[in-house]
């Protein structure tokens, strides 16, 4: 995310109240709420130029649903035609990728699944700040 300074928006974020027991409330809906406030009130051009909405595939490529499947290597030459697809379009259009710790932390990938290729892929848009 990105704002300019002093924008409206983020004074919006920080009027919100916060719960310390919920986490999600505090990030995610937080920005889901005040978004929805935030384009119905007031001057609504000139607040669109404050929010850029993206397609949650931008952040979250693969859901929590569907994340498991992607620690094993492809069975076959169709599955791995897919996950082949599915990495480039992962570099081509995701910003970040979401390994759904929760669900994953213990798994380790197998050599040659997506997860595998995507912790060992050497990410252009961040080499010139590692």
């Amino acid at each position: 995310m990105a704002f300019r300074k002093h924008s409206p928006f983020v004074m919006e974020c920080l009027k919100e109240p916060y719960d310390d027991t919920q986490l999600r409330w505090n990030v995610a809906d937080l920005l889901t709420r005040v978004a929805s406030k935030f384009s119905v009130n007031g001057n609504l051009s000139g607040r669109k130029r404050e929010i850029k909405f993206q397609p949650s595939f931008v952040y979250f490529p693969i859901g929590h649903n569907n994340i498991t499947r992607y620690f094993s290597a492809p069975a076959t030459e169709t599955e791995k035609a897919k996950q082949d697809t599915l990495f480039k379009t992962i570099l081509k259009e995701a910003v970040t990728f979401h390994f759904w710790n929760g669900l994953t932390s213990a798994m380790v990938p197998e050599a040659g699944s997506l997860a595998h290729r995507l912790i060992n892929y050497n990410c252009l848009r961040c080499s010139d700040t590692l």
